[in-house]
């Protein structure tokens, strides 16, 4: 004689309490590798998606060239040069980010993270301003930037100690102060721009580094302030070096 093993249960009725209702723990696991599979592919290939923008800039710019104002030719330019700006310091020759890490003595458990919030902030602060050109200070923005990079560039040499005159992005960064320089130039010149719309720019760029840096931060499980104090600690000990 067969008997019921579960008594509260009527015989003859169905237990669902073990099993999977319409598969949807199978379809949570399946999102979770999609979600998996998607994040890696992203943090693999976003230079590449910024490279493939940066050309399609480049060749819009190109075409349009005699229609477009001034302010947005000169983003046009100054954006595919920071996709070559960006792919110099990780591609080709790349270590930027090895760079800096061994020169500050820290590392990142996920250093890809710290390319693709580089590749946000680039659309962020040079590609943004493509679209809003009549936007002088977020025009100016990029140009800004570019500015800062040539110093830096060149100030990692001093800094770092490198061996050679040469640090990963220099060469783009060279390439971007004349335009920079003349997009500045050119507003000051035309009056385009009120003294406190200089400091929008600045705030702008200044934010997004900010956000760029904490988000990296986190995303390896680091405190933000604890990153801050062991960076400045850091550089404190390389000017202290004789």
């Amino acid at each position: 004689m067969q008997t019921n093993p579960n008594p509260a249960q009527p015989a003859g009725t169905i237990s669902f309490l073990h099993s999977k209702p319409f598969d949807l723990l199978d379809a949570t696991d399946c999102d979770l590798k999609n979600g998996v599979v998607m994040k890696n592919f992203i943090f693999k290939y976003n230079l590449y998606f910024l490279a493939a923008t940066g050309v399609t800039a480049a060749i819009y710019t190109a075409v349009n060239w005699s229609t477009m104002p001034v302010l947005q030719r000169m983003v046009g330019l100054i954006f595919p040069l920071y996709v070559l700006h960006e792919l110099e310091e990780f591609k080709f020759p790349g270590g930027f980010a090895e760079m800096a890490m061994s020169s500050l003595d820290f590392s990142l458990p996920k250093p890809e993270a710290s390319k693709l919030v580089v590749t946000l902030g680039i659309f962020t602060v040079a590609f943004v301003p493509f679209f809003f050109h009549q936007v002088a200070w977020l025009a100016i923005a990029p140009m800004l930037l570019g500015i800062g990079e040539l110093f830096a560039h060149f100030g990692m040499v001093r800094l770092f100690k490198l061996e050679r005159f040469y640090s990963p992005g220099m060469v783009t960064s060279v390439l971007m102060a004349p335009v920079s320089i003349y997009c500045i130039i050119y507003v000051i010149q035309n009056n385009l721009m009120q003294p406190v719309a200089w400091l929008f720019s600045i705030l702008y760029i200044v934010t997004v580094f900010l956000i760029g840096q904490v988000t990296v931060v986190r995303i390896n499980g680091m405190s933000y302030f604890e990153f801050i104090k062991n960076g400045r600690a850091s550089v404190l000990a390389k000017l202290n070096q004789k």
